[in-house]
């Protein structure tokens, strides 16, 4: 029985989600996009999964798009298959609207309302680079290296990689990356402020867990209107952010789980959140 090209795994509220093509740096060819994209769209609305956490099989985080596959359809894709035949199926119009369709996996990894880890080993390159800087963390080991690679194909870029690296590492650094499409190695991504924390190699699934498991264990409304905060003043002016803060803490306040941490606060013990 064939392996599945996308592992995925829940455990005490920890969902993660495995590339698994470690024959070819886990690329993705056209199926696993709309399989991704599917699993990113349940994780976001499910109650169980409280954190969600990206990795690749092998030696290799993700290495962008399968090249090879360029021009295939998804034999899973009813409409692909319907229209494989009909040139209206290659209009430059239509590739743009799948493609945005796809962008969703960095929208739902950036935005969804649950905190998001990529777990790097080996190389994040294309698609796979902005897979990582969508995330809220990055977990580095240190074999894991960035590469944004769109030059060496011809392309301009995608995915929202220049979103991410603006806001990551500011405008200078993200041309930097962009135009010459170098490699850069964990360290260094460390010192650009692309890597949340740097680990051994051996050491990266148990680092990973360890940080999910924290998160996983936090109040989950808090968490989830707390991120919107941030989502919000890195756009909205401060009253706005103010405005926003507000009703969020208040909201916040409201919860059941508020009124647990404050038990247990006066308790001394830990609190058991369950996302009321």
């Amino acid at each position: 029985m064939q392996e599945p090209t996308i592992r995925t795994i829940l455990d005490h509220g920890v969902y993660t989600i495995t590339l698994n093509r470690p024959d070819v740096h886990n690329a993705l060819d056209p199926s696993m996009w709309r399989e991704l994209l599917g699993y990113l769209q349940d994780a976001s609305v499910d109650p169980a999964v409280r954190v969600v956490v990206l990795a690749g099989a092998g030696r290799s985080f993700c290495a962008g798009a399968d090249v090879r596959s360029f021009g295939t359809i998804d034999v899973g894709d009813p409409m692909a298959v319907l229209y494989a035949n009909d040139p209206v199926w290659m209009d430059v119009e239509l590739r743009v609207s799948r493609l945005i369709k796809n962008s969703g996996i960095c929208e739902l990894l950036y935005g969804m309302g649950k905190p998001t880890i990529a777990s790097v080993r080996g190389a994040a390159a294309g698609a796979g680079f902005s897979f990582a800087t969508a995330c809220d963390f990055r977990i580095l080991s240190e074999t894991a290296s960035f590469s944004a690679a769109y030059t060496r194909i011809g392309s301009s870029g995608d995915y929202g990689i220049t979103f991410f690296l603006t806001h990551l590492v500011g405008p200078a650094k993200a041309r930097e990356l962009l135009f010459f499409g170098d490699k850069i190695d964990a360290q260094s991504a460390m010192k650009a402020g692309l890597a949340t924390l740097v680990v051994p190699d051996d050491d990266l699934e148990e680092e990973t867990l360890t940080m999910a498991r924290r998160l996983a264990a936090g109040p989950p409304v808090a968490l989830r209107l707390m991120k919107q905060n941030l989502l919000a003043a890195q756009t909205e002016r401060l009253r706005e952010v103010l405005e926003l803060e507000g009703r969020n803490m208040i909201r916040t306040l409201q919860t059941e789980d508020s009124k647990e941490a404050v038990r247990a606060f006066k308790e001394k013990r830990q609190p058991e959140f369950k996302g009321r």
